[in-house]
């Protein structure tokens, strides 16, 4: 099952997510075309796409519980497929996020409260650099 969650964003820069885009090979090569385009075409939106191929690094989602922001691998329920960056200015306006859910436990119970019309929230997390370093759903409570 895959599906698409809109990012809440707080005031995000595309710096925010250095540490995450520069897992990939070519984010020397974007982040240039990125900050030129900022300056040539300052007030334009950008979009700007992250593929992650099966063959390179893997972004794990996982679901909160009372240890938050651990993305220990027996909490984990989805991997990230794609970003999809709307920047203006420099400011992240809006992201997306493509995720396949596994067949891991977790997996399994965040699909069936999805098919179950409960909408759940994609939330990122924030380290104390100030980098965003993963994303992970938090459950209602009768789920957990």
């Amino acid at each position: 099952m895959k599906r698409t969650f809109e990012i809440e964003l707080n005031n995000s820069k595309i710096e925010d997510y250095e540490d995450i885009l520069s897992r990939f090979s070519n984010w020397k090569k974007y982040k240039r075309e990125i900050n030129l385009n900022i300056l040539l075409e300052e007030g334009k939106k950008i979009q700007f796409d992250v593929e992650i191929p099966n063959n390179q690094s893997v972004f794990y989602v996982s679901v909160s519980d009372d240890f938050k922001y651990t993305t220990a691998l027996v909490n984990v329920c989805s991997v990230i497929n794609k970003f999809v960056f709307i920047i203006l200015n420099n400011q992240i306006i809006n992201l997306k996020i493509d995720v396949t859910f596994l067949d891991t436990n977790w997996g399994k119970k965040v699909k069936n409260i999805l098919e179950s019309d409960i909408d759940l929230k994609l939330f990122q997390h924030i380290n104390i650099e100030g980098q965003i370093d993963n994303f992970y759903f938090e459950l209602p409570k009768m789920a957990a």
